[in-house]
């Protein structure tokens, strides 16, 4: 089985293409997904969250308030290194324990992992290979504030906080560039499909 982890920047259109993969019958790990199930109530990554930002980063609930924590990190450096040094291992865990139970099972070619901060991590070495979806800045920008209701001053600051895509597509191995039509995206997660597949 193939092990491809897929990455790209805030409003690149990983998620995007991350569906089309899915629509494609290949299993897709969702490092979002996971990262919330991780912080659950009563879970240790929570516990360690709040250890080290307090309490204020809780709901009513006692449930992760995630706006609040991404207000907190977004806007310094050094407490989003923290939070990452927690949630990260406990990630790259579970979507090794998730790989490891469709390998098992067998009978798919190809299982993708979805997460924005592979390369920032590290955890990209462990995939047989990269894909990494491309588009220009402005274009995130945009999409950010459309999709998320941002302003342009909020809007740089998230993108700024990441690593440049003009970076990231060093590492690929394949990229998928959204800069063009949906039609065309689908068109070429299609043809790197039929290339993972041996098709």
């Amino acid at each position: 089985m193939q092990k491809v982890g897929l990455t790209g920047g805030i409003a690149s259109g990983k998620s995007t293409v991350s569906g089309m993969f899915t629509d494609l019958a290949v299993p897709v790990i969702d490092a979002d997904l996971i990262a919330r199930e991780v912080v659950a109530p009563g879970s240790r990554a929570l516990g360690a969250i709040v250890d080290a930002f307090g309490e204020e980063i809780l709901t009513d609930n006692k449930s992760l308030n995630r706006a609040r924590l991404a207000e907190i990190v977004f806007s310094d450096p050094p407490k989003k290194k923290i939070l990452e040094g927690i949630l990260h291992p406990e990630i790259i865990a579970e979507q090794d324990r998730r790989l490891r139970d469709l390998e098992r099972e067998g009978g798919t070619p190809v299982a993708i992992v979805d997460a924005a901060v592979m390369i920032e991590s590290g955890s990209w070495k462990r995939f047989d290979s990269l894909v990494v979806v491309d588009c220009d800045v402005s274009q995130q920008i945009c999409r950010l504030r459309r999709r998320n209701g941002m302003n342009e001053e909020e809007a740089m600051k998230r993108v700024n906080a990441q690593m440049p895509l003009s970076e990231k597509v060093k590492y690929a191995d394949h990229v998928i560039d959204n800069r063009g039509s949906i039609d065309d995206t689908r068109k070429q997660v299609e043809e790197l499909m039929k290339l993972l597949s041996g098709k």
